[in-house]
Parts: structure tokens; sequence; C-alpha cells
């Protein structure tokens, strides 16, 4: 039984409503009101309503997710008879299929058609006219996240299982442009991993001489692991930096302005390894992923990524740093809607665990303010 679930019916057994009786007064079935108290089904904002009402209690003491609820372990029937020797953990996907909890395993990565909230039909500039059948209110829902990190899908599966309007969209780009464009309007939140050579400083610098005087808050999302990326079981033998200036090894790098890419330059400058002896250093990939991605599929012998990238395609990883990544929202921005629910989010310890155990990343920090800048 859920959390939730257990208590609104320990509420309604406090004030000697049986279920039959509290399911006709809020307008729904006893079937469902059972299975909100099982934690099988969540219910719309217009039924919490009326259950809260007809309980005596606020909606938020009815159904606010208590972060301290610890990850549980449930018993579950397993749908892939192939991997059922394979040993090793991996995502699942949980149903309930003829009364049974189903797992069946799901990759870290897939591909698949992108949703659009319209077409831009004629294109100018600096503006665009644009068709869509998306209302203001869900436009206004809608947040924008540039940068690197691959795990925004996992922001947006939080967001709607919360039954959240805020819709997350990734901007996939480097921590320099992510800047960029938060600086010109055109995203709300700007996620940026760059490390000042000579100070060892994660992003202040870098966020100060991109966004100018404008106030802004810079809060962790998380702590990961920067390192090379190389193909499974490491057939070139591929120790560190050094190798890649051997001839026959192939790389894919980031853009500049990149978090990966100034990472393989700081390399290669320390080594006195210059970049054009590496084959492959000016092929540019736009993101972590993409770059684990061109390895797993032979175009690649190595490419600087992050932990969570080389592991989603089953390559072997060596590992440089642990890098912060954090994010920059501007404080013009910092009431919205869609902000403020990412910041809940960010403070949510549940969600950080969550992403933790998912991408591998350190989260005790996550949500952290590490600066306000007020110009």
């Amino acid at each position: 039984m859920s959390a939730v679930g257990d208590r609104i019916r320990s509420v309604r057994s406090a004030r000697g409503i049986t279920q039959l009786e509290l399911a006709r007064r809020a307008s729904i079935s006893r079937q469902a009101l059972g299975a909100i108290e099982a934690g099988l089904y969540q219910p719309s904002v217009t039924v919490a309503l009326s259950l809260a009402h007809e309980l005596g209690e606020t909606v938020e003491s009815l159904f606010a997710e208590k972060d301290e609820q610890p990850c549980t372990r449930i018993d579950a029937t397993w749908s892939n008879a192939e991997m059922a020797l394979a040993g090793s953990p991996c995502r699942v996907a949980l149903a309930r299929v003829a009364g049974k909890i189903v797992a069946t395993p799901q990759p870290a990565v897939r591909l698949w058609l992108s949703p659009a909230a319209g077409f831009a039909e004629h294109i100018g500039p600096r503006r665009a006219a644009v068709s869509t059948y998306w209302s203001q209110a869900e436009i206004d829902a809608t947040l924008l996240i540039a940068g690197c990190d691959p795990a925004t899908t996992i922001l947006s599966d939080w967001f709607a299982r919360r039954r959240s309007p805020v819709t997350a969209v990734a901007l996939r780009c480097s921590s320099s442009k992510a800047l960029s464009i938060l600086a010109k309007g055109g995203a709300h939140v700007a996620g940026v991993h760059l490390r000042d050579p000579k100070s060892g400083e994660y992003n202040l610098s870098s966020v100060r001489n991109a966004i100018g005087r404008k106030p802004l808050m810079m809060v962790n999302f998380a702590r990961w692991e920067l390192g090379l990326a190389v193909t499974a079981r490491n057939p070139a033998n591929i120790r560190g930096f050094a190798d890649l200036a051997r001839p026959r090894i192939r790389v894919v790098n980031r853009e500049q302005g990149s978090g990966a890419r100034l990472a393989l330059d700081e390399a290669l400058k320390e080594l006195g390894v210059n970049a054009r002896q590496v084959n492959g250093y000016t092929r540019e990939l736009p993101g972590h992923l993409e770059v684990a991605e061109a390895i797993a599929s032979a175009q690649a012998d190595a490419g600087v990524t992050i932990r969570v990238a080389a592991e989603a395609y089953g390559l072997a990883f060596i590992p440089l740093r642990e890098e912060r990544y954090d994010l920059v929202v501007l404080q013009d921005q910092s009431e919205l809607g869609p902000v403020k629910a990412m910041f809940d989010a960010l403070n949510s310890r549940r969600f950080a665990r969550e992403l933790s155990q998912l991408c591998g990343y350190d989260t005790s920090e996550m949500g952290k303010e590490l600066a306000r800048i007020n110009c």
C-alpha cells in the first residue's frame, strides 16, 4: 500500500466512514477508491480535492509525497527469459498485467520520434510564424533547459508521474552555448560543467563572463565522472589520453565550448600532444550520448564523455575526474511556474535518489544554491 493510500484509509477509518460511503460522497466508484487506497491509481486533481473535502483534510496533508519514503523491494514476474541467466542489474519498466506485477528490461537509451509543439512555417532573422495545437497554458508550462546532461528525460518523467502540467524540453548543446542561449533569453535554464584550468574552479567564472551583469542564481544539479569511453573490452588497449595520438586510433570529439572538449584539450596540452596528431579530432558531435553511440557503432575507438553515457552503450570507461554540473537561472525567471517546479524536484530527496540510482550521479548537494549574483 502506498503512503498516500495509507493516509486516506487511516483518516477515513478514524472518521468512521466506510469505503462505500466515501466513494459515494466523492462521486467516484468504490473500486476507484479501493485502487487509490491500494496505491494502484493516482487520482486527478478534481478527485483529490473532493476526497480531501469529504475527509475534512487539505490536499497537501493527504496527497503530498513524503521524500523520506524509502526505495522498496518487490517481487515481480520477469518477462524476458533470454536475460534470466545474465545476472547483472538492468533498468526495467513495471506494470500490473492480469493481476501480477511484471518487470521487463528497458534500454538505457533508445531512438524515437520527438514530440513537437508545432511547425515553424515562415522563419525570419528574429521571428517565426508557427502553427501549433498547443494552448497558451501548455506553452506556459514548458521548461526549456539548455545543456548537455542526458538526464533531462528523467526530470520530464518525474513531472509526468506527479501529474504536473510542466513539460521539460532539452536543448542539447555545449555548456558555453547553453550560457549564450540563456543570456539571449532563449531558455529558462543553462546547464554547465566548465572548469577553469588555472584555478580548478567550476562554472562561476564562465557564468560571469557569459551572462554579464544580469542577476542570476546557480544551483547544483549533480557531480558526475568525466573520462574516456572506449570500445567494449578495449581491444585497442587504450590506457589514457597519450594513446589517442597512436596512428590507428580514431576519436570522436565534442564541439568547442563544451566541457568534454576543454578536458580533452587540457589533457593533450599537458602531454605535449598536438591535436593535429589525433585522428578524428575535428569530428564533432553535439552530446555525450552521441559520442558513446559513435564508439559503440565502431565509428570511433574513443571519446571524452561521462560515465552514464558510456555505460548506457556498454562501453569501457577510463575515468579522468569528477565534475560538477550546475544549473543557472536568471533571477527574473526564477518565479515562473516551470522553473519553480524544477526547483521543487531538485529539493526532493526522492528525485535525488532516483537520479543517483539511474545515472550513477552524486546528488548529495542537488538543489544547493552555490551562487547568487545581484549586479
